[in-house]
């Protein structure tokens, strides 16, 4: 029972130890850690602000390249346009002369017939 109590009585010391060297080095150490802490949220925040103004830019820079190649699409599409209705025209030329072609045959042969038979 003596052994117990004389253990009680030097743990007691031990924290009545800890407490004052808390009070007196334990303000101070927590001082020094928000510093530490204040630091690194400094740190983080520019880190943060630098990552922000990249992404900023990246953007900026992908809505410019966006904005200038959909320029070049709608110039391609209207030249790509203006093809297309060129090759319906010589399609309807070529139709056109073909008929007429096919017309004038058959005038040719008819007359080249009507001579044989008048001579």
């Amino acid at each position: 029972c003596v052994d117990n109590s004389m253990a009680q009585l030097e743990h007691q010391r031990t924290r009545i130890l800890n407490l004052e060297l808390m009070l007196e080095y334990g303000g101070e150490s927590w001082k020094v850690y928000n510093e530490v802490l204040v630091d690194m949220l400094n740190k983080v925040q520019t880190q943060l602000s630098e990552v922000k103004k990249d992404i900023q830019e990246v953007n900026w820079t992908r809505k410019n390249q966006q904005t200038q190649v959909g320029e070049k699409m709608k110039q391609l599409e209207g030249e790509w346009v203006g093809l297309v209705s060129k090759n319906y025209e010589i399609e309807q030329a070529l139709l056109n002369m073909e008929a007429e072609y096919e017309t004038l045959k058959k005038h040719h042969e008819k007359s080249t017939a009507s001579v044989e038979t008048k001579t």
